[in-house]
């Protein structure tokens, strides 16, 4: 009699291809991983609130901000107010970080700007 299972040796000699080729293809994603970005720290210092209460021009921050791809930004408050930059509000002792990974054009209110908005800019390459 004719079996017309196929061996259990050639299923084996499939699944360690199978696994062969799932590792090779981890390894070759770990050697083309991509570098880290830049990180841009903003420190907003004790009292920024009160002086911008006070009619102060506070500028903390650019109106227009650029991102690359990966880069991160990272807003520290240590004022006792909450602030806001664009779609990102930063409570009273908080740390805010947001790595970019789209590209995209943000625009919206910022507290630490004068102007009291913001453009962030997450572009390519």
């Amino acid at each position: 009699m004719f079996d017309e299972r196929p061996p259990r040796f050639a299923l084996l000699i499939y699944l360690l291809a199978a696994v062969a080729l799932v590792g090779a293809a981890l390894a070759l994603g770990q050697l083309v991983e991509q570098p880290p970005g830049e990180e841009r720290v903003i420190t907003i210092p004790a009292g920024t609130g009160d002086r911008m209460a006070a009619g102060e021009d506070v500028e903390l921050i650019p109106a227009d901000l650029s991102f690359r791809l990966r880069d991160r930004l990272v807003v520290i408050n240590n004022d006792d107010q909450v602030h806001q930059v664009g779609p990102f509000t930063v409570a009273p002792g908080d740390r805010l970080e947001k790595e970019f990974s789209e590209a995209a054009s943000i625009e919206g209110f910022c507290s630490l700007h004068p102007s009291g908005r913001i453009t962030i800019t997450i572009g390519g390459e």
